[in-house]
């Protein structure tokens, strides 16, 4: 039997939209394991199908595979709740098969099965990964650093389907707001990369999804109010509703998270408010 975690991830960040992940310290947790028990699964299940890939691409026989999950990262709410599922079923067949395939392969895999890698590289790799497709195979460039920054999740309640989320975007976009996105990706990297929030703040500006996605997310202006609390930015996570929010590294937590439920409490939806630290390891046998 293997047993492995895998991080909940951010994606997108402001302006780097389907290019930019960052995995947080919540995990989905898998076993996989070798047995003639009746499976405890339909084989139109995410990560049977991911399994199943593995087995497929290395011409085995998947009939004997089971596994369990149990987890901490919520479904439909933004935070790569697929994309775990994905990554720990290819990884978990992986390691199951006598761990054959390279890190590469992991990745040009599920992202074939995600359709994009903003996700599925931070949740295998951990940290901020921005990522590209060159054909097939993903190019990714890991950032490193961001030890002076904070990151605090406010997961709701209610959920907001991947489908909607990009049902609000527009048909096109105009050169002038392309380009304001395009312009601030430089101080966005360096933000992370030196824990710089001026950057970081310049660089979170977005044009592309979250104006509209925005009006997905019932009481997104009232919880964007903590920017006028604190310093830092209020980020759609992913396609929504949960919302992320980064500020500097040595705020005091609790103060802001108690600040955060006080807004929270006036939009009259639920919001489960916690500090959540960066994952730097990424998917991890256990």
């Amino acid at each position: 039997m293997v047993r492995i975690k895998v991080p909940g991830t951010t994606a997108n960040l402001g302006p780097a939209f389907d290019t930019a992940g960052m995995a947080f310290e919540i995990y989905n947790y898998f076993d996989f394991y070798e047995s003639d028990e009746p499976k405890n699964f339909e084989e139109d299940n995410l990560i049977y199908i991911s399994a199943k890939k593995v087995y497929d691409y290395l011409g085995k026989d998947i009939s004997s595979m089971n596994f369990k999950v149990e987890g901490e990262v919520p479904q439909s709410r933004g935070l790569g709740s697929s994309a775990t599922c994905i990554v720990g079923g290819i990884v978990g067949a992986n390691l199951l098969l006598g761990n054959l395939l390279s890190q590469q392969e992991i990745l040009n895999l599920a992202t074939e099965l995600e359709g994009h890698p903003d996700n599925v590289a931070p949740a295998l790799l951990g940290g901020c990964v921005f990522s590209t497709m060159d054909g097939e195979n993903v190019l990714y460039q890991r950032i490193e650093g961001m030890e002076n920054l904070t990151c605090f999740l406010a997961i709701p309640d209610f959920p907001l389907e991947t489908r909607l989320a990009r049902e609000a975007l527009p048909d096109s976009l105009t050169y002038k707001e392309t380009v304001s996105n395009i312009s601030q990706i430089a101080f966005l990297i360096n933000g992370l990369r030196e824990s710089n929030l001026d950057d970081f703040l310049v660089g979170t500006k977005d044009n592309i999804h979250e104006p509209y996605r925005k009006e997905l997310i019932h009481g997104f202006d009232q919880m964007k109010k903590i920017e006028e609390e604190y310093k830092g930015r209020m980020l759609i996570s992913g396609a929504g509703p949960t919302l992320l929010f980064v500020t500097d590294g040595q705020v005091d937590q609790e103060e802001l998270i108690k600040k955060w439920e006080e807004i929270a409490e006036k939009t009259g939806e639920k919001w489960k408010i916690l500090s959540a630290p960066i994952d730097h390891e990424g998917t991890k046998e256990i």
